[in-house]
């Protein structure tokens, strides 16, 4: 195979040749510091709208990622950066890119059909790919500044101008590597509000942010320059209102938001965001200079440095948002889920469950979290001495803010009340009663007998995972509580060999210093597997019978081979199995 150095050997001038046996005039050609560029004229007969001036730029990584196309002196609407001038050739994927088309092969395939789309009316673009255009993307933000918004509302129905509350936490701007993230609190338009933040969002920033006041316009039309000081003064014009200066990390600031129309996906408009800082600088002091004894004072002209102008792009934040790319999973917002066991392999799959956006969690374990733990758990270094419980309740809420969590720290199987009044037991029915499912990631067997006991009593679905030592293999086991097996049934058939124990991997227990007892050991990334199918089980049956939720796969037990007989890494496989009621169990 060629390197790309080899492949890159006497690229330009072959380029060149072949963009003249196409029928295209090279104009100029240069090459410096990996980057070749070449000025081509395309003739009418290539674009369909007249000779046009193309510059062609060869990436360092060219030909195996795309060339730039830039025609400088056209402006279109469409498929064109309104800024840089860019042409759309290719859709963003680079898997849309062979290599061995070459720069003549792109142009003479996609010039002419991306021009005839760029400069039809709105809509009717031909050969347009599945994909919005969204006029914000074309804008230069500076790194690290974002300001948070709920597309459901502030997307829909808002025009005019009126009045903006903002939290501002983070530095103006942000140095390298830092971050201002802003939230846009409330809008209002003659008194009115018209736009409210969720609370899940405005309760991220407790007491800890700046409250900010500025000015909010609609435009009929996004800003053609890729400034931040025109696009202020665009909707300094659009609304005169004047803004109210504020300070933040010792600095004068006014704030805009700018809203214009936009294409958010092909066919679906809506409204695009931007925000400005605008950043007082001072004025320095007036001074007087005196010449040599004899000579006339002269007064110096007061200065004033520029104001800086700092454009921050909107981050849609909206439920909404936290959802959209996994449609199937919808109805998970009004699912409770009951999650017995925060340790490695209950808090990977706590955190499958936050982001899938399960609506209400409540966690269980008697644990502290330990730094070793962090090689499979979780949690971050950061909750090191925290209850398992209470950091993965942290952690659901750093993933979805929308979520509602409850932690309990508190054992199961232990010889006590759990206060004066209820036992553990009384904990765990009353648990049950208001949740939808029941997981037990406890790896206790005598948890698990106890706790799908407990759940057939409630007549709640109760779904166990564990991972065979030195995790050779996991199971998934799903108890309905109208199947016909229970787990007790479960057990007696892998006693009879009628649903396989996982593989399990002859490693010693390991006795980390200070721990009461021995752990297994075993990779994170294979404990993950076991959490990820479970989730898939559990999502599967909350969503039984939902349109479009996520489907099941209709077995009750799911059995997973890591390793073989002895003891060597195979591809991860997963076989399903039925649970029937078996005959020798008392439980039925």
């Amino acid at each position: 195979m060629l390197s790309l150095r080899e492949r890159r050997a006497g690229l330009l001038e072959y380029e060149v040749w072949l963009l003249r046996e196409a029928g295209y005039r090279v104009t100029g050609h240069s090459q410096d510091s990996g980057l070749a560029v070449i000025d081509v004229i395309a003739a009418d007969e290539k674009t369909g709208i007249g000779d046009l001036r193309l510059e062609v730029t060869l990436p360092a990584s060219y030909p195996l990622m795309p060339p730039r196309v830039v025609a400088p002196d056209l402006d279109m609407r469409h498929h064109q950066n309104p800024f840089v001038h860019d042409l759309c050739l290719l859709e963003r994927s680079t898997e849309n890119w062979d290599w061995q088309w070459r720069v003549a092969g792109l142009l003479d395939k996609q010039l002419k059909k991306a021009l005839a789309a760029g400069t039809a009316a709105a809509g009717q673009g031909l050969h347009e790919a599945d994909q919005g255009e969204p006029f914000s993307v074309y804008y230069t933000y500076v790194p690290g500044m974002h300001v948070l918004i709920d597309s459901a509302t502030i997307d829909v129905g808002i025009s005019g101008h009126g009045d903006m509350e903002l939290y501002l936490v983070g530095p103006v701007p942000p140095p390298r590597g830092e971050r201002l993230l802003g939230l846009v609190k409330s809008m209002r338009s003659d008194g009115a509000l018209v736009y409210e933040a969720p609370p899940a969002l405005t309760a991220m920033y407790g007491d800890q942010p700046v409250t900010a006041r500025g000015r909010w316009v609609v435009l009929d039309e996004p800003v053609r320059e890729n400034d931040a000081k025109a696009i202020w003064d665009a909707a300094r014009s659009a609304d005169p209102q004047p803004t109210r200066a504020f300070i933040h990390s010792g600095r004068r600031l006014e704030a805009r938001g700018i809203g214009f129309p936009e294409e958010h996906a092909r066919g679906r408009d809506g409204t695009g965001w931007v925000f400005v800082l605008k950043e007082e600088m001072q004025q320095t002091q007036t001074k007087r200079k005196t010449r040599a004894k004899g000579g006339d004072p002269r007064k110096l002209a007061a200065q004033k440095s520029s104001d800086q102008y700092h454009l921050a792009r909107a981050m849609r934040a909206g439920r909404d948002e936290m959802t959209f790319r996994a449609p199937e999973t919808l109805g998970l917002v009004d699912q409770k889920v009951l999650v017995l066991g925060c340790g490695a392999i209950g808090s990977v799959l706590t955190e499958h469950l936050a982001r899938a956006g399960v609506g209400e969690l409540h966690l269980l374990d008697m644990d502290e979290l330990e730094p070793g733990n962090l090689s499979r758990h979780a949690g971050s270094f950061q909750h090191a001495g925290v209850a398992k419980s209470i950091g993965m309740a942290k952690r659901v809420l750093d993933i979805n803010p929308y979520s509602r969590v409850q932690a309990f720290n508190l054992p199961i199987g232990a010889p006590r009340l759990v206060d004066e009044q209820r036992t553990e037991t009384d904990w765990l029915r009353e648990q049950m009663d208001v949740v939808n499912l029941i997981v037990d990631a406890t790896a206790e067997i005598g948890v698990h007998e106890l706790t799908s006991a407990l759940a057939l009593e409630a007549r709640k679905p109760w779904v166990m995972l564990s991972a065979s030592p030195g995790i050779g293999g996991g199971t998934v086991v799903r108890i309905d509580p109208d199947a016909r097996g229970c787990f007790a049934c479960f057990q007696w058939h892998q006693r009879h060999g009628t649903i396989p124990m996982p593989p399990a991997v002859e490693i010693a227990l390991v006795q980390p210093a200070g721990c009461a007892q021995p752990t297994f050991t075993g990779t994170g990334f294979d404990l993950a597997l076991v959490s990820a199918q479970a989730a898939r089980v559990i999502v599967g049956r909350l969503l039984r019978g939902t349109d479009g939720g996520y489907p099941e796969d209709g077995y009750d037990a799911h059995i997973l081979t890591l390793r073989d007989k002895d003891g060597s890494p195979q591809p991860p496989h997963w076989d399903g199995f039925h649970v029937a009621r078996h005959p020798k169990c008392a439980a039925h």
